[in-house]
């Protein structure tokens, strides 16, 4: 066919039919690629962020069954078996601030050796899992004055078991603390922000999502598996994406760049019957060999703002949905509290508890309580075992120092380094000075050896002791700097010793005063 027989109708015409077919492949290509991708890529960072959660709700919750045991442990008495039973129903009968925390089903009360003495609860439980009691057996050390815990499945549903040592550092047994962790798990929905659901291991529901109703079409389920101890599935933990609001989202932004694309073509056509060439083949040819470009690679699902412009924003809005998971993401994990080497409460855990303890006594006028402790030549204990030692000196002095301070609101925390702090509100300076000696018996107790000491053979610790009532004006950071000039001194004057908070130490100002 001649080329002068092509009329300018007939060859605008053609053009337009070929940019529309190209438009709308490449319409359809990208957003069914994009769509999966998107819900791929979100399915598995939300399965993630369940799984973040869900181990910090089970962290929480174990930490406050440790904190029950403890708190039950100082009433149990134990050489009066024929009571023990009842002993083990105040937390039902009466109720204790660390149960409002939890579904308690059963305590029970073993021996050193795992013998059943008593237990007591509204469910009848089955035994303590081989699973659990082999790891309790098996430990050796330091880590038998440890709790263990963890999930476990049985015919009646789950459960979360918790075996609290019973007697501080003479071993007199253990103390089971059982219950229903659906109570807590269903913390995780709203830690996600979106319908959720719990169900068993064999998928039957245990706890129904909430805000779905007969409209589960439009919902993707994600799914993370909780196992237990036996490493099968214990919960599945199920999160509910509303597929058709992402998909709306993506849909609404392709009609707005393709009735841009088309409103660019209709002006190009019009002028193309006097700047046909200039304005719109090579306009054209160009936005064509761009997305061939873009098809062509698979990897690269971002152009740059000369190109698609449709991709352009499609990519940007799922660049901000991941920025908004990682977000989430960043924060679960910004929450932990605590130190990564001991396991006890780190820095910013005492701070945030020193504020609130320091408001509470300047309400109550009532004294509060600070021990700085430094463990003496540590550097010098690094030197001369090594730094892997000097972690487990660390580890075992948190542990010992945790389970010396023994009432719930009190906190063993690492301050920095080889430094700790012990938080005592409601304590004066007798009772401040009964827990300095009670660590350093402790700390002597544990016998780690020190050849490089120039105190003793074995490791000690010096403490700077201050008790303050808050008065106005004053902030908390003058309990912090009386107690770190005492300990000053302690170690000035031969470290391995207690050293209480001075007039001159009160008189001094601290920096956060002014």
């Amino acid at each position: 066919m001649a080329i002068e027989r092509i009329s300018l109708r007939s060859l605008i015409t053609g053009l337009l039919v070929a940019v529309v077919l190209i438009t709308v492949i490449h319409t359809i290509v990208a957003k069914y690629q994009f769509r999966r991708a998107a819900l791929d890529y979100r399915i598995q960072s939300l399965s993630r962020v369940i799984e973040v959660a869900a181990q910090e709700v089970l962290r929480q919750a174990r930490g406050r069954a440790v904190a029950l045991g403890g708190s039950l442990q100082q009433r149990l008495i134990l050489s009066d078996a024929a009571s023990l039973g009842l002993q083990l129903d105040e937390p039902f009968s009466k109720g204790y601030v660390e149960a409002g925390y939890l579904d308690l089903v059963q305590l029970r009360l073993y021996d050193p050796q795992l013998h059943l003495l008593a237990a007591s609860g509204p469910h009848t439980v089955p035994p303590l899992p081989a699973m659990l009691a082999a790891q309790v057996r098996e430990r050796q050390g330091v880590d038998r004055f440890k709790a263990a815990g963890g999930l476990w499945h049985a015919a009646h549903g789950p459960y979360y078991s918790v075996l609290v040592p019973v007697g501080g550092l003479h071993l007199d047994g253990h103390l089971e603390i059982v219950f229903n962790p659906l109570f807590n798990l269903r913390g995780v929905g709203e830690m996600i922000h979106m319908p959720f659901g719990i169900q068993g291991a064999e998928g039957e529901e245990l706890l129904p999502p909430d805000g779905i109703g007969t409209d589960a079409a439009r919902y993707a389920a994600v799914e993370y598996s909780l196992r237990g101890l036996d490493g099968t599935t214990a919960l599945r933990l199920v999160a509910y994406e509303d597929v058709d609001l992402l998909y709306k989202d993506m849909h609404r932004t392709q009609i707005v760049t393709s009735l841009s694309f088309f409103g660019l073509t209709g002006a190009l056509l019009a002028l193309a019957l006097w700047l046909l060439n200039r304005h719109l083949f090579q306009p054209v040819h160009w936005m064509i060999g761009e997305m061939e470009h873009t098809l062509r690679d698979a990897e690269n699902t971002l152009v740059t703002r000369r190109g698609i412009k449709e991709v352009h924003v499609v990519a940007a809005a799922f660049n901000a949905m991941t920025a908004r998971v990682r977000e989430i993401i960043g924060e679960l994990h910004r929450l932990s509290a605590l130190d990564g080497l001991t396991g006890i409460a780190n820095r910013r855990a005492f701070n945030q508890a020193l504020e609130r303890e320091w408001l509470r006594a300047k309400r109550k006028q009532a004294a509060i309580s600070l021990l700085l402790v430094d463990v003496d030549y540590f550097k010098q204990y690094n030197d001369c075992y090594g730094h892997q030692a000097g972690d487990d000196c660390l580890r075992n002095i948190a542990n010992a120092m945790s389970l010396a301070v023994q009432r719930p609101t009190d906190l063993v925390a690492r301050y920095g380094g080889e430094e700790f702090v012990v938080l005592l509100p409601d304590t004066d300076a007798t009772g401040a000075g009964r827990v300095a000696e009670k660590l350093q018996r402790t700390m002597a107790a544990l016998a780690i050896p020190h050849q490089a000491s120039a105190t003793r053979d074995i490791v000690s610790m010096s403490i700077g002791v201050c008790t303050m009532t808050p008065g106005k004006g004053v902030s908390s950071q003058r309990l912090v700097a009386c107690a770190d000039r005492a300990l000053y001194r302690a170690k000035a004057l031969g470290r391995n010793r207690i050293e209480f908070t001075r007039e001159e130490d009160l008189a001094a100002p601290a920096a956060a005063d002014a």
